[in-house]
């Protein structure tokens, strides 16, 4: 393992009910009927802001895209700016990494400054070198080049390098490259980190050394 690709949500940190609750009370504002838990595994796969073109265009949404983002955003903001909280040990692993030299970058579907705003706050921004955030370079992590970019950026070898990720799809097209992947594991996951066997941590407490 001689570099390391963090994803950021529900992996570093537990933040996915900030997006449950954002969107749920977007719904709700809309006066859309639906069940956010149908749609979680749709939505999961999207960055926020093809959520947002989601919801407008398959639910006739009346608000534009820039009035759901800013109605949505004062929570979220609020949220990793206070809130979020770390995944058990992820700190300390991201430490001991650290002090190995092992090269570590963020590589997120997320939007660049609510990582940094939560990663700094969290004490890990410091040991991170790079945020690849498919929001800001306009990519996905549905398809392969937002992990070569990375693997570019940083000069690694996809043969020893590993990806910390809760999500299949993710895990799938970081896997495309030849990179090892181990997944975050978690309720609505699970099942399906079993069928496809990926290697699972629950967290990051068993990899800290003793």
């Amino acid at each position: 393992m001689q570099t390391i690709f963090f994803d950021m949500d529900d992996t570093l940190i537990e933040s996915m009910y900030v997006w449950e609750d954002a969107i749920s009370d977007l719904f709700q504002h809309l006066g859309i009927d639906t069940d956010f838990n149908r749609m979680k595994k749709t939505f999961m796969s999207y960055r926020f802001s093809e959520v947002l073109v989601y919801i407008r265009k398959y639910f006739g949404a009346k608000m534009s895209i820039e009035e759901m983002e800013e109605y949505t955003m004062k929570y979220i903001k609020n949220e990793y700016m206070y809130h979020v909280p770390e995944k058990p040990g992820a700190l300390a692993f991201i430490q001991q990494c650290a002090k190995k030299q092992i090269p570590m970058a963020i590589v997120t579907s997320n939007d660049e400054t609510l990582s940094k705003l939560v990663l700094d706050r969290l004490g890990m921004l410091p040991y991170i070198s790079h945020i690849f955030s498919a929001e800001q370079m306009s990519l996905t992590k549905r398809k392969p080049e937002i992990y070569q970019i990375a693997l570019d950026t940083l000069d690694a070898n996809p043969e020893t390098t590993t990806v910390f990720e809760d999500s299949m799809y993710a895990i799938q097209t970081a896997s495309s490259l030849g990179i090892h992947c181990v997944g975050l594991v978690n309720d609505w996951n699970r099942k399906e980190f079993a069928e496809h066997q990926v290697d699972i941590i629950p967290d990051f407490r068993s990899l800290i050394e003793k």
